[in-house]
């Protein structure tokens, strides 16, 4: 079953307490997008994977260097069509007065209901890290997907009185710094790209239709780009009980990547416009200069990046 995304009224406090490192915005979405035994040695249950192995192996000079030496920018924009903002986006923790040992940064891109997607997206971005954060002793791959999971089962539950074809959720992707290896999850049309010796790369894959279509081959690239049904997710946290969430472990950042986490209201920059502007910028101003270029395309969705610079 299919839920098409409408405006959004009054939104409701989450059931959970939003943590103060958070950054929250609010929004609202372009109108017609719908959406469709463990090895031994394996801590808590859970099993025991490659990245967990090199992990172990990592020397401690290795993910002290990759922990320390990063620089972060998040900026939000409504966009200029847009009454209110769905989009949320949070850098984890925030204000430590040393080097963390593990590092979090999510974007979500709500989708309306009648408690609205900036509910949704909201309360995705305060459960994630607080259940990430929470399981130290299990793999990163497990944690990421457990707070996944259950930012589903809290967005879906905070919305199951309603009527389906209004029912909110939202997409989310994330990126984690971990033992000195990164690793993403993700969820919906949100992105994470890592740029890299002047190179771009998309680290995710658009859960949509016609992303579907393109890879079974029954649409070429370009058909996709004008697909009049290209905004329709076919997977969205919240919208379901269950969920299908993509993890990936990518390895160790090198110096002078930056990763690139950002909404759908970028989808009107190209990727050598994002490889410019995030590799020339430092994070904070490539991320206001990101939203800033979306607006002069006009605007039309609420625009959110998150940028990572490791040195």
């Amino acid at each position: 079953m299919r839920f098409i995304r409408f405006r959004a009224c009054p939104v409701l406090r989450p059931s959970i307490r939003t943590p103060a490192s958070i950054r929250l915005i609010g929004g609202f979405r372009m109108p017609g997008r719908t959406c469709a035994a463990s090895p031994p040695g394996s801590p808590a249950g859970c099993p025991l994977s490659s990245s967990s192995f090199f992990r172990g192996l990592m020397p401690l000079w290795f993910k002290k260097k990759h922990r320390t030496l990063l620089r972060t920018g998040g900026h939000s924009d409504i966009g200029l069509v847009r009454s209110e903002n769905q989009d949320a986006y949070g850098c984890f923790p925030e204000g430590a007065s040393d080097a963390p040992p593990e590092r979090l940064f999510i974007v979500a891109d709500g989708m309306g209901g009648h408690t609205g997607g900036r509910q949704a997206s909201r309360l995705a971005v305060a459960t994630i890290p607080a259940v990430f954060f929470a399981h130290p002793g299990l793999p990163p791959e497990d944690r990421l997907r457990r707070a996944f999971l259950d930012a589903n089962a809290r967005v879906y539950g905070q919305s199951r009185a309603l009527d389906e074809r209004t029912r909110p959720g939202t997409t989310c992707t994330a990126l984690a710094l971990s033992g000195g290896l990164l690793y993403t999850a993700h969820v919906g049309d949100s992105r994470a790209y890592r740029i890299r010796e002047g190179r771009i790369d998309l680290l995710t894959t658009d859960h949509t239709l016609v992303e579907q279509l393109r890879r079974d081959g029954l649409l070429t690239p370009e058909e996709a780009q004008r697909h009049p049904r290209r905004n329709v997710l076919n997977r969205a946290l919240g919208v379901h009980e269950t969920i299908d969430v993509d993890v990936d472990g990518i390895g160790p950042p090198a110096s002078d990547d930056r990763y690139l986490l950002c909404t759908d209201g970028l989808a009107t920059l190209s990727e050598d416009e994002l490889l410019e502007i995030v590799s020339s910028l430092p994070p904070q101003e490539a991320c206001e200069r990101l939203t800033a270029l979306a607006n002069e395309r006009g605007g039309r969705d609420n625009a959110t990046a998150v940028v990572v610079h490791f040195f």
